[in-house]
């Protein structure tokens, strides 16, 4: 397991419209454990650190299958604590073949919205943890 840090951000508020997709709804709750809150919590990494995907954790992704339309989504499970929280909250990160983002851009998921759940504002700390 290794932990890195990054920061919240606001996205596009786009996450919605594909979390909602049927091609992907039922993979949600098989491949991943829950059923997804439909939005992400973006978060930015710190100093410049980026995740290895197509190299040092691509044996780690899993998959969740889209179509012609609406691309592959790879995951990694993963844990969320809010820096000077003790409290941490399952979820995964997911790493979509189309996407507008890069990989210093992580797009957290989990049952709720965290945003509401650990009271969180662009800027805030959190730290990830991913099993690997």
């Amino acid at each position: 397991m290794f932990s890195i840090k990054g920061t919240v951000s606001s996205g596009m508020n786009k996450a919605s419209n594909f979390m909602n997709k049927d091609v992907y709804k039922k993979q949600y709750s098989e491949k991943l454990g829950f059923i997804p809150y439909t939005g992400t919590l973006n978060i930015k990494l710190k100093n410049n650190v980026t995740l290895d995907i197509e190299n040092e954790l691509k044996p780690y992704l899993k998959k969740i299958e889209g179509d012609e339309k609406f691309g592959d989504v790879f995951f990694l499970d993963a844990v969320l604590q809010p820096e000077n929280i003790n409290i941490n909250k399952k979820g995964a990160i997911l790493f979509p073949v189309k996407t507008i983002y890069k990989t210093d851009t992580l797009e957290f998921i989990s049952d709720e919205k965290l945003r509401d759940r650990f009271s969180l504002v662009d800027g805030d700390q959190v730290i990830i943890k991913i099993d690997k």
